[in-house]
């Protein structure tokens, strides 16, 4: 018996699927964040043999052979990527083809769209907005890491609660939500501690963009400037899916959101949704084909034999409703 086996690795959590040519989930788990370019080498191999140590705990005997895709964070413009690759390859503890690399947007895309034309937007720690054209090529804007892009990401708005505590703890805004609630949120007692543990990477980009709830709390409560940080961050969004709506030159496109950042905001959704049909009205938000996990496990099994059972597609669009493989 075949089995393909699917990784997704984000900025804060990493997910694995393996499943049989017929579609029986065989194995599956959760660790902490891989993104290529923001842990190490050897951190990035210790979470990913933590997570297939867990993923193949009860391997059945019968698996002749594996195919495997990494969609990992980062991937896309690694240095590296002969190194990560070479990596991967030793880690599956089973008979394998040689993994494919890519990138977590390129999973996404896939298990969002298939093989069809339209736009996805990703938003999670970070952001990127993906785009086929009618014959097939991929366009991307944004997604150019959290430092200097990444704009109106998980990241990003967590990033402008941290500023925001800056300003109250020296008095450059008058005493408000913003320290109490930072503070509190990256177990830090004071401010000092935090600009410590930012400088050290105590405190690494998905704790940042945890942040993000919270700034949509004090939004619903009528703060203010939580409220344009929102209203900024469903600007930056909205700019990345018309640029890329741009590039593919559709008179009409689909555009599926995908990324903890939207699947957990109800009112972040809406305030997208409300700013596309001003500035997009051609464009149409659609739900997601599968989850990007399944996209893993589909570019595996094309890359294998070009072509996707059935039973395992099936399988695959089956899983679009379950939480514990498509939370991100």
């Amino acid at each position: 018996m075949r089995a393909y086996l699917g990784i997704d690795g984000g900025g804060t959590h990493t997910r694995s699927l393996l499943i049989s040519e017929t579609g029986n989930i065989l194995g599956r788990a959760v660790v902490g964040p891989s993104n290529v370019q923001q842990i190490s080498s050897q951190a990035l191999r210790s979470t990913l043999q933590q997570l297939l140590n867990l993923t193949f705990i009860n391997l059945p005997d019968e698996i002749e052979s594996i195919a495997s895709c990494f969609g990992l964070a980062g991937a896309a413009s690694a240095h590296n990527k002969e190194d990560i690759h070479a990596t991967l390859g030793s880690l599956i503890p089973v008979p394998s083809e040689p993994p494919k690399l890519t990138s977590d947007a390129h999973i996404a895309l896939v298990g969002a769209l298939g093989d069809c034309p339209g736009l996805m937007l990703a938003a999670g720690t970070g952001s990127i907005c993906l785009g086929r054209d009618a014959n097939g090529i991929i366009h991307q804007t944004g997604g150019l890491g959290a430092v200097f892009d990444d704009l109106g990401s998980g990241f990003w708005i967590g990033r402008k609660a941290v500023q925001m505590s800056f300003q109250e703890s020296d008095g450059r805004r008058p005493s408000g939500p913003w320290q109490s609630n930072v503070l509190r949120l990256l177990s830090c007692n004071t401010i000092e501690q935090l600009q410590c543990k930012l400088k050290t990477g105590d405190i690494n980009n998905s704790h940042v963009a945890a942040l993000a709830p919270m700034v949509m709390q004090l939004s619903l409560e009528g703060v203010s400037v939580a409220a344009d940080i929102l209203n900024n961050a469903v600007r930056e969004l909205v700019a990345v899916i018309s640029t890329t709506y741009g590039k593919v030159k559709l008179r009409t496109a689909h555009l599926v959101l995908v990324g903890g950042l939207l699947e957990q905001s109800e009112l972040l959704r809406d305030q997208l949704s409300a700013a596309l049909k001003i500035e997009e009205p051609e464009i149409q938000i659609q739900k997601s084909l599968m989850c990007p996990i399944a996209g893993a496990v589909v570019i595996a099994c094309q890359e294998s034999n070009n072509n996707v059972p059935n039973e395992l597609e099936q399988a695959l669009i089956a899983l679009g409703t379950d939480s514990s493989v498509i939370t991100r």
